[in-house]
């Protein structure tokens, strides 16, 4: 009698713990909901509408640390670029003022040949044209239907001897460097599988390379061909298996890739590469109880001066990229995953 007490006892325990793992311990039981998601979402509308410059600008922090703690406002058309392309497609009366605001900002900035500046013309600083403001930039004005200077044959004729393109628009000899987000950038732009930049890209990804001079870390990279390839740029399919198994294996227990910023690269970029395994879920629930409460995300380092010119930076960043980019991210779920 006791033995069969005994087996029912264990079997018993066994059905419990069945239950346990599948209705609380199994992510997609907990995945949040289309109204926890659009609510998110507009708060971090919110939070941007609330501190969108007059004049257009969403913010840019130059710091001395890599934890941007002691910083100061850096005026530049980058990171605008990344907030108006999560406004891309969305509706509102609050996304069309600030984009209204946004694109003429981008276009008071433009200087003849359709040439940008990673500084604006309201900051003190000094700096060279990039093909990576200039790409970003027009291929947001582009999308928005906005007529630019005519820039390509600009852009096509600066390149190495392998045909890859510089960061830096110079007219002499100075010093110039070849990097690879900067590279899938202007592929994004073009519009253009260049068989010698998607060739140098997949390479850097298949052999694990270190490629980019300014930018941190791989999801930043990983986040810019994984845009490029949703727009069209199918040579980085090659390397959607690797790029995604990367990201898969360095994600922590609590579902996030990383800060804020990195989580939301790697999740837009599996989202952009049509992955849906149980991972995505972990990563969004991660993201969304990281919000603060303002809507925000914390401001976190995405790129620097030139990771080969400085270990100590200064690095840049702001609340309003991270917003943006967390933003892109669970814009991109509910468009894939939730409204299927």
């Amino acid at each position: 009698m006791k033995k069969v007490l005994l087996i029912v006892l264990i079997f018993l325990l066994v059905i419990v713990a069945l239950l346990i793992k599948i209705y609380i311990f199994n992510p997609l039981e907990n995945v949040p909901t289309l109204e926890r998601i659009n609510n998110s979402i507009s708060k971090g509308i919110d939070f941007l509408y609330e501190n969108q410059l007059d004049y257009g600008e969403f913010k840019t922090y130059i710091c001395d640390d890599k934890d941007l703690e002691e910083c100061l406002f850096d005026s530049s058309p980058f990171v605008t670029t990344f907030v108006l392309y999560f406004f891309n497609n969305m509706e509102g009366e609050k996304v069309e003022i600030m984009t209204e605001k946004a694109l003429d900002f981008l276009l008071n900035e433009q200087e003849e040949g359709g040439i940008w500046r990673y500084w604006s013309s309201r900051n003190d600083k000094k700096i060279s044209p990039d093909l990576d403001d200039i790409s970003t930039i027009s291929f947001i004005l582009k999308t928005n239907g906005i007529d630019i200077d005519d820039n390509y044959q600009l852009i096509k004729e600066n390149v190495n001897d392998d045909n890859l393109f510089f960061t830096w628009l110079y007219s002499g000899k100075e010093r110039n460097d070849v990097d690879c987000v900067v590279n899938a950038n202007v592929l994004l732009y073009l519009g253009e599988n260049n068989p010698s930049v998607c060739s140098y890209i997949n390479e850097a990804i298949k052999s694990d390379e270190s490629c980019s001079v300014y930018y941190l870390g791989k999801l930043s990279f990983f986040y810019m061909v994984s845009r490029a390839f949703e727009n069209n740029i199918t040579c980085f399919d090659k390397s959607k298996d690797e790029i995604i198994n990367y990201i898969l294996n360095h994600q922590n227990k609590d579902g996030s890739f990383g800060n804020e910023l990195e989580t939301a690269f790697g999740l837009t970029t599996l989202l952009n590469f049509n992955y849906s395994g149980n991972e995505i879920e972990s990563s969004l629930i991660n993201l969304l109880e990281n919000q603060q409460k303002d809507g925000s995300w914390k401001r976190k380092a995405a790129f620097c001066r030139g990771i080969d010119l400085t270990e100590s930076g200064p690095y840049f960043g702001s609340e309003e990229l991270t917003t943006a980019l967390a933003l892109e991210a669970l814009k991109k779920y509910s468009e894939t995953v939730l409204e299927k």
